[in-house]
């Protein structure tokens, strides 16, 4: 198991939607990942139907007295109000300092700006999210800052042992500081942005709505297993792996969830269906 923490929700996220905070936030990188290549579905071709002819008339009538017409008063169709022109947009490759400005502007910005990367935001945000979206983890490249504690576990017999509680405490104020974000607050944001976070998407080869992959990654996080501790581990190597197969066997995503902790997860997983909602309204 890696030690380097990873940067989400979410997503939390972020970078501009809180939820890819919410996730990056609270897990540590993987040995490896997989991409999955996604297709596009192709439009069903549309049928042109031509409207039928007219039929003649069978014989020809003497053309009837026009009927008197009478006017009635429309109102004045109304005008849509203009739009307020939205703020233009940086480059993806300069757009770094227009989100953290965006990110300062939230309730707890200034705590959330302390734990992000501190460049390159947007594209460390989709290349997670892309990964979780899948149940995998990134190998490098992380919204957030490295937590300064290191994973903790306690030999119980010759290579055996007990992952800690003391690892789940380690995320207790990451984890409170993303709850405490507003769903509705980090959401604008993202949707502000959301062209750039498109376009980071394409970049990596993606083709789709990047809307769609931030939802699968909340239901990654929402639908993850409940598993109660203590998980026994073995070390074989520079790694540690849990001792219970039907545990080593989950996906990334769900055994980073395990050192979150039941507690921190569950907070996790009570607040993302906020985000859930208002980016589904959104699609």
């Amino acid at each position: 198991m890696a030690h380097k923490t990873l940067a989400i929700i979410a997503v939390l996220s972020l970078v501009g939607v809180t939820f890819l905070v919410y996730l990056a936030m609270t897990f540590e990188s993987p040995e490896a990942t997989r991409t999955v290549t996604i297709d596009t579905p192709q439009p069903a071709p549309v049928e042109r139907v031509m409207p039928a002819a007219a039929p003649a008339a069978a014989d020809a009538r003497p053309a009837q007295p026009a009927a008197e017409l009478v006017s009635i008063p429309v109102a004045p169709a109304v005008e849509p109000e203009p739009e307020e022109p939205s703020e233009p947009l940086p480059s993806l490759n300069t757009s770094d300092p227009f989100v953290v400005a965006r990110l300062a502007s939230m309730e707890m910005g200034a705590s959330l700006l302390r734990v992000l990367a501190p460049e390159d935001l947007i594209r460390k945000f989709v290349v997670f999210v892309s990964n979780a979206a899948e149940g995998e983890l990134p190998l490098l490249e992380y919204p957030l800052r490295r937590i300064d504690s290191e994973f903790i576990a306690t030999e119980i017999d010759t290579n055996l042992f007990e992952m800690s509680p003391l690892t789940h405490q380690r995320f207790d104020s990451l984890v409170d500081l993303l709850v405490e974000l507003d769903p509705q607050q980090a959401v604008s944001v993202y949707r502000a942005l959301r062209p750039l976070f498109q376009e980071a998407y394409a970049e990596i080869g993606y083709q789709g709505s990047f809307d769609a992959v931030l939802i699968r990654a909340i239901d990654q996080i929402m639908n993850a297993p409940s598993e109660i501790g203590p998980f026994q581990l073995i070390k074989p190597s520079v790694m540690f792996l849990y001792a219970e197969s039907r545990i080593e066997d989950m996906t990334p995503v769900q055994k980073q969830l395990l050192r979150l902790g039941p507690e921190n997860t569950a907070k996790l997983q009570s607040v993302l269906p906020a985000y859930r909602e208002r980016l589904q309204a959104g699609r």
